[in-house]
């Protein structure tokens, strides 16, 4: 591992990530055959569907974002990619303002989570540590522009925050004390990574893009791009260096009380971040595990629920993600480029 943000990859021709994976022991299979692109017209069509999409439910509409701008831009220049924008950003807005199931900043960041990941997809340009920074600042993004329009409503995210706990802690006093007195305790750590939530949607939303832009890719005649499977993927060591600057924050508060509550937010925030960055890897080592020992069909699926129950409870992958950074369990040849692929296809 280098602590490069491209994980230390070499210039080398595309094909050599898909023939280092399977030189490393990856199961690779024919890709799935492209279909037939669609005329500009539909493209064009999808991308305002899936910008309306965005003006109804953000949570899922990067994955359908994806999915148009992939169909659209992806063999196209400059000019396709202003289109796909445009009628992404504008079927989104608009949506959102004519049904109000959204708000429209809400909408337009969903489809410039989608553009983002489609495009970076598109562009083999998805390694780990491009990965991890885009959605950083996608969710930078995202909450200073959440927290310019609390101030201009006269409040701030802080504070609209604090007043919905409020009221729901005011909700449960029917419930014994010694239960409403570990609900306090617990709200001290939710106001220290409420922020954290804004990252959460991001990561969420640029996974989704991925998934939209795989199947998008499919249209492109062109797309012969060689991608490295997703058990190949392997965050560079400056995110280690991100750990150890959380825990050093969160420990600071302690000897610190004038600055607490900053270096709560910074360090726990950054913490509960970096949390699925490294459950990111722990599943690439789980999937590679899985398909080194052949497990596939029910036998895979009950070893991945049971994995990610363990993550929520016990947070396994979390803590094999960060292990594997020393351990090395998959003995990867370390220093190459790694793009991310959609763990279900190996070509």
């Amino acid at each position: 591992m280098s602590d490069r943000i491209d994980n230390g990859m070499d210039p080398r021709p595309e094909q050599s990530a898909g023939d280092e994976a399977q030189r490393a022991g990856a199961i690779m299979v024919p890709g799935t055959p492209a279909l037939k692109p669609l005329p500009l017209w539909q493209a064009v069509a999808w991308c305002v569907a899936a910008g309306a999409c965005a003006g109804v439910s953000p949570i899922i509409a990067p994955l359908f974002v994806g999915f148009g701008y992939a169909i659209l831009a992806g063999n196209g220049g400059v000019r396709e990619q202003v289109i796909a924008c445009a009628a992404l950003v504008l079927s989104a807005a608009g949506s959102a303002f004519a049904l109000r199931l959204a708000g429209v900043e809400d909408a337009v960041f969903a489809c410039i989570v989608g553009m983002v990941g489609s495009h970076l997809y598109l562009r083999n340009k998805l390694t780990p540590g491009i990965s991890c920074m885009s959605v950083a600042l996608l969710s930078a993004l995202f909450l200073a522009v959440s927290e310019g329009i609390a101030r201009l409503a006269g409040t701030t995210l802080a504070g609209q925050f604090s007043a919905i706990m409020d009221v729901y802690l005011g909700s449960l006093d029917s419930l014994p004390i010694e239960s409403r007195m570990l609900i306090a305790q617990m709200r001290t750590i939710v106001d220290a990574i409420w922020p954290s939530a804004f990252v959460m949607i991001a990561f969420a939303g640029f996974v989704l893009s991925i998934v939209g832009a795989r199947l998008g890719s499919r249209r492109l005649a062109a797309d012969t791009v060689a991608r490295a499977p997703f058990d190949q993927f392997d965050l560079p060591l400056w995110m280690v260096a991100c750990l150890i600057a959380s825990i050093v924050a969160i420990a600071a508060a302690q000897a610190l009380p004038a600055y607490a509550d900053t270096l709560l937010m910074v360090g726990g925030t950054l913490l509960m971040s970096l949390r699925l960055a490294f459950a990111t890897q722990g599943y690439a080592v789980l999937s590679w595990f899985r398909h080194t020992r052949g497990w596939y069909g029910l036998i895979g699926l009950i070893i991945t629920v049971i994995a990610f129950y363990l993550e929520f409870n016990m947070f396994v992958l979390t803590i094999v993600g960060v292990l594997d950074i020393w351990t090395n369990f998959r003995h990867l040849t370390r220093g190459v480029r790694v793009t991310i692929q959609d763990p279900t296809d190996r070509s």
